[in-house]
């Protein structure tokens, strides 16, 4: 029996007992945050010169912050021209605002402009409405927070195309409009804009827009918004339709 139980202990020592993996450390390959902001921007000007359509901007787009290569990033523009320009940089600053907060009742409110954004951003909404435009803002390295609470009101975020977002929020009567592009493991250094909110009777909207570019995208982007929505209505109604006949008589 010692005989057997020695040779168990020699096993687990030999490796043929698995033991623990240890913990993995993820860190971004070098050059990957620059790439991927060079990849942005080329992006960013073929869509500003009609070489790619929305959808197939937002796609890219998305699929730029997510993936973790340097290669696998720039198959996103190999069948693209060289861009001409290049899409502004977010600009960092060592000195910004720790919170702030933004309160719409019976009235409208705007945050735009080369300010600094605060670490958390709390908008508070009650039949109301406020837009946050932050294509021009001054970002801090790492994560910013917006928080978000609507009650018969709206609000309407705009970012750029080279910063990373998070999305997470519940509507009850109301839409809340998810935007989720960020890599899997994001560099500490580099902007992320992470929304989570609530509404009831009321909306949240994320559009992405580049630098001074005016209104007639965010038209064709609610356009294109209400044929989904009319979409899926319309989906939803068949269903209940077959559920009631599921013979189909």
């Amino acid at each position: 029996m010692a005989d057997i139980i020695a040779a168990t202990r020699d096993e687990r020592y030999d490796g043929l007992i698995p033991m623990a993996d240890p913990p993995r450390t993820t860190l971004s390959p070098p050059g990957l945050v620059a790439e991927r902001e060079k990849v942005v921007a080329r992006l960013s000007d073929a869509f500003a010169h009609d070489r790619l359509n929305i959808d197939e901007f937002e796609r890219r787009l998305t699929l730029a912050h997510e993936r973790n290569t340097i290669a696998s990033i720039n198959q996103l523009v190999d069948d693209l021209a060289e861009a001409d320009g290049t899409a502004q940089a977010l600009a960092h600053t060592s000195d910004f605002p720790g919170h702030q907060e933004i309160t719409a009742i019976f009235s409208g409110s705007q945050f735009s402009g080369p300010r600094p954004l605060p670490r958390r951003l709390k908008i508070r909404v009650v039949f109301g409405g406020v837009q946050v435009d932050l294509r021009d803002a001054r970002f801090p390295d790492g994560v910013v927070e917006v928080e978000i609470k609507a009650v018969f009101g709206g609000v309407q975020i705009i970012v750029p195309p080279t910063l990373a977002v998070e999305c997470h929020g519940v509507a009850i009567l109301g839409g809340f409009e998810s935007l989720n592009r960020a890599p899997a493991n994001p560099d500490p250094s580099s902007p992320l804009l992470r929304v989570r909110g609530r509404v009831l009777f009321g909306g949240v909207q994320i559009d992405t827009r580049l630098p001074g570019e005016a209104l007639h995208w965010h038209h064709r982007h609610e356009e294109r918004h209400a044929l989904r929505a009319e979409r899926r209505a319309m989906r939803r109604k068949i269903r209940q339709l077959n559920r009631r006949d599921p013979g189909g008589q």
